[in-house]
């Protein structure tokens, strides 16, 4: 005769209540986490976007002292020709030359000849960059910058922009502060954090 099984193992898995803790708790953690991710990357993105321009002022500036020449930035949205506007997120050159003909503050168009491009640093959508004004941006031979029209500085200010936005001025908080590049008269660059209340425009 068999003997009943009395040893079969139990099959064990989730009841119904431990799979709704477990979900309820997942989404606490990221509901935490996710706003804090987001606030991670935006601070990563303005901190990248600063380092670049920093490296290209200083480029630009290095060029013009060895070349003994112009060297200019302008904001340009296809790395060829300087086009109009503050937003620099948008695409910037930077180009020498010699300024005995035109002058200094030269803006290269599809009619400029004697001008070599440099460099050419391609639109950045994830930040705003502002700069203080549209004029061109030029460092003498020697690397100071040169004057142009009522200028009495140069700034950028970097910001972060939202989720889905890859156009307009970048948002300025707590969760994400901004960060601006001051140029000096004598061509030192200065790097600081906005405070909470600050705009994202550049002064």
């Amino acid at each position: 005769m068999a003997k009943p099984c009395s040893n079969l193992r139990r099959v064990s898995g989730f009841t119904l209540m431990e799979l709704m803790i477990t979900v309820i708790v997942i989404s606490v953690l990221m509901a935490i986490a996710v706003p804090s991710f987001r606030g991670t990357m935006r601070r990563s993105y303005v901190s990248n976007a600063l380092s670049t321009v920093n490296a290209d002022l200083q480029f630009a500036r290095a060029e013009a002292a060895n070349r003994h020449q112009f060297v200019s930035v302008c904001r340009s949205t296809n790395g060829l020709v300087c086009a109009n506007g503050q937003d620099f997120d948008a695409g910037y050159i930077i180009y020498a030359y010699n300024a005995a003909a035109g002058g200094t503050n030269q803006v290269l168009t599809t009619l400029s000849t004697g001008m070599t491009l440099l460099r050419y640093t391609q639109a950045q959508p994830r930040v705003s960059i502002q700069a203080t004004d549209a004029n061109v941006l030029t460092f003498g031979q020697i690397g100071q910058p040169e004057p142009n029209g009522t200028r009495t500085n140069m700034n950028f200010t970097v910001c972060a922009r939202l989720q889905n936005q890859t156009t307009g001025v970048g948002t300025n908080n707590n969760e994400s502060l901004g960060g601006k590049l001051a140029l000096g008269q004598s061509g030192s660059i200065t790097a600081s954090k906005l405070a909470a209340t600050a705009t994202c425009a550049a002064s």
